[in-house]
């Protein structure tokens, strides 16, 4: 600035006095007035702009002297984002977990973080240097950050003997995060957890493997593979994850990695969050459970099994399997125990049935077809009218063109045990169905849910407030809406505040207007395949594994690496999975509270269970009474054992009596058989007597009686 105001001032300088020289000799006050007048021009110019360079001089130096006022007027501008592969977080170092929505991004420093660590975040922005990196590491107390990561293989599915594929590892907040690679070595790791391994879990361990553990890997390899087991079934096989380093001393550092991480949490003592263990029910033995795609728990002996052939009624203090009604595809089941009435959602047609319990004990119990009920979506139960005796509702979405019919049934105690409430239309696809504690109806649809009064006119009311900030989220994404929870707050734990609404890819706290209550957010490690609501807790299944949340405080308590799973209640208690290649049938014991099923090895005589059930005939009574007498036939009074009645001589020495097959026989041989029915009695005394009068009865002759079985009364 300063050699160009020079510049300028020299030539403007230069040009007046050569003008002023060649004027003067001319003679002309014109001349020398208008060139006088552009010389005074040219020189307020350049004190125009010797002020300005002068200002910004002086601003520059107020900054080197006091740098924190111009950084204290800038703030960070965070803005919510979808990460496509595993983030970690700059604050905690913890991964952001998640398949949408996983963190916070500042636009003007590039600073990432969880939402819930916003708030803990320096507000300086740009975040200074010493503060941005932090080293890989767990906080003990917490249990939180991250320890360790690196690329291994595990096996292709199918085992060892199919192949390995890469993996990307991560040891974060105590769990093994495994995530896909794609063959293109230059690709990122999938947001998509593949698999979850909690080192919590009472059974982890880490060791090398031997040559006999894994036949199949080639012979070089075995030295570079190491082994992880975690718990599965109670009492049962555990989950083994083998894991192939690169080479010998890549394993040899994951092993101490992961042995002393563990050591370190078990000597911090941290709490152990876990929720559920996975007791067996059934196995792959029962043939029924290979087609199950529902079931309920009656009582603690007994479940009911619906599958494609129909429905089941399993007693497990028995081992016995029994066929209820006609073979037809069951696809859902609901009980509503203060009616004693089985719900059923059934055949090619989905037609609604319903059921009086007592057809689980006698025979000829009629199944009652709701009319209107083809084609039904979906249903669910709840209380329609609270009350010294509350009344019970049945509601079902039907299938129609572009629209859903919703049509709610209240049950009585009349034959058909229903009657028709009220009905009306809704103008998209129906999702999800439920009754509120408020006696309001949920309905969920595409990316988002709204509540029916169901008393008077069919009053409607978002469960996402318009002004909510998820909404655009929701509707842009176009998420499927699976479920309403209602969260309890107040000392006494009965007052609902707030929603917990499970979406497809995340699940979102809102107050009872619709609006946000929570920053924290439920995120799924990896796609759900379903997901139900259980004690408290929300149950995520996925391909690989079980994911469990509290719903109160949002926190991921649990992990089960059950595979392929599915619930097959609404609550997920009974599951179906598959172990080691085959199916099984678990239930998913509350560790806090008294288990619903008898899973004890013995029965209610002692005896030890048999796993193997056996099928009774259709229209059979299962559970029959402990003796096997006729109805037709009295009991014996006064019986006394008389003498053996099986093979040999004895049976030629009995008086035998033909009993009559006609009326006019029976009059003819009434006489006879009065007499030898007499003779019979005085011989039985005399017996009777001989053997209370001998004081120790001679066993029988081993080769005489060899051949002879006992005969029970």
């Amino acid at each position: 600035m300063e050699s160009e105001d020079g510049d300028v001032e020299d030539n403007n300088r230069g040009h007046s006095l050569s003008s002023s020289k060649s004027n003067l000799s001319d003679h002309s006050l014109v001349g020398i007035e208008t060139r006088f007048a552009i010389a005074i021009k040219s020189l307020t110019h350049l004190l125009d702009l010797l002020l300005q360079s002068m200002h910004s001089v002086m601003m520059s130096h107020q900054q080197d002297l006091h740098p924190h006022r111009q950084q204290k007027a800038k703030v960070h501008q965070f803005l919510v984002r979808t990460f496509s592969s595993p983030t970690k977080c700059n604050h905690c170092t913890s991964l952001m977990v998640g398949l949408t929505r996983q963190g916070v991004v500042c636009e003007l420093c590039g600073f990432a973080c969880h939402m819930i660590c916003c708030p803990k975040v320096p507000t300086q922005c740009p975040v200074p240097s010493d503060q941005t990196k932090r080293p890989l590491g767990i906080d003990p107390t917490r249990g939180i950050g991250t320890a360790y990561e690196g690329y291994v293989k595990v096996p292709k599915l199918g085992g060892v003997k199919r192949g390995w594929v890469r993996q990307f590892v991560v040891v974060c907040d105590f769990k093994l995060f495994l995530y896909d690679i794609s063959a293109d070595r230059s690709a990122l790791p999938s947001v998509h957890v593949t698999q979850v391994l909690d080192m919590r879990d009472p059974e982890f361990t880490v060791s090398g493997v031997r040559e006999s553990d894994v036949i199949h890997a080639t012979k070089k390899d075995v030295p570079c593979i190491f082994r992880i087991t975690t718990s599965l079934l109670d009492g049962g096989p555990s989950l083994q994850t083998l894991m192939l380093a690169d080479t010998e001393s890549e394993k040899a550092k994951w092993v101490v990695a992961l042995s002393e991480l563990h050591r370190i949490l078990k000597r911090n003592n941290l709490p152990n969050t876990a929720m559920f263990r996975v007791r067996e029910v059934l196995d792959s033995t029962v043939s029924a459970i290979r087609n199950a795609l529902s079931a309920l728990i009656i009582d603690p002996e007994r479940i009911l099994l619906g599958t494609e052939d129909g429905l089941f009624c399993l007693d497990l203090d028995r081992s016995q399997i029994a066929r209820i009604g006609e073979s037809k595809k069951v696809y859902q089941l609901w009980y509503i125990a203060e009616e004693q009435l089985l719900v059923i959602l059934c055949g090619k047609q989905r037609h609604l049935r319903l059921l009086p319990i007592r057809a689980l004990e006698t025979v000829d119990v009629e199944w009652i077809k709701v009319a209107e009920s083809k084609n039904c979506i979906t249903a669910c139960t709840g209380i329609i009218e609270r009350g010294p005796q509350p009344v019970f509702c049945i509601v079902l979405a039907l299938k129609r063109q572009n629209t859903s019919q919703i049509v709610v049934y209240v049950v009585n105690r009349d034959r058909s045990r229903h009657h028709k409430m009220c009905e009306f239309t809704v103008a998209y696809p129906v999702q999800s169905l439920q009754v509120l504690s408020d006696m309001r109806l949920a309905v969920g649809h595409q990316s988002g849910f709204t509540a029916y009064c169901l008393q008077g006119a069919a009053k409607a009311m978002p469960l996402v407030h318009p002004e909510n900030q998820l909404n655009n989220f929701l509707n842009f994404s176009g998420v499927d809406a699976w479920r309403v929870i209602e969260i309890q707050s107040g000392h006494g734990g009965n007052v609902h505040g707030e929603y917990l609404l499970v979406f497809q890819t995340l699940a979102i706290y809102v107050d009872l207007q619709g609006r946000k209550s929570r920053d924290r957010e439920i995120m799924y490690p990896a796609v759900p395949k379903h997901i139900t609501y259980c004690d408290g807790h929300l149950l995520v299944y996925s391909e690989t594994h079980l994911d469990i949340f509290n719903t109160q405080t949002a926190e991921w308590v649990q992990s089960i690496g059950l595979k392929r799973s599915r619930p097959l209640m609404n609550n997920g208690s009974l599951t179906l999975t598959y172990i080691n290649d085959g199916v099984n049938v678990v239930y998913l014991a509350n560790m806090h509270t008294r288990e619903l099923l008898n899973l004890s090895p013995c029965d209610r005589d002692g005896r030890l269970k048999s796993k193997r059930f056996s099928l009774r005939e259709p229209n059979r009574t299962i559970r029959t009474s402990t003796d096997r007498r006729s109805k037709l036939i009295s009991a014996p009074t006064n019986f006394n054992h008389i003498s053996h009645m099986g093979p040999g001589d004895g049976i030629q020495k009995q008086r035998l009596l033909d009993l009559p097959t006609t009326i006019e026989t029976a009059d003819q041989s009434t006489q006879q058989q009065r007499v030898s029915v007499a003779d019979m009695q005085s011989e039985s005394r005399q017996s009777v007597a001989s053997n209370n009068s001998s004081s120790v009865s001679t066993p029988p002759s081993p080769t005489n009686d060899r051949l002879s079985s006992s005969y029970d009364s």
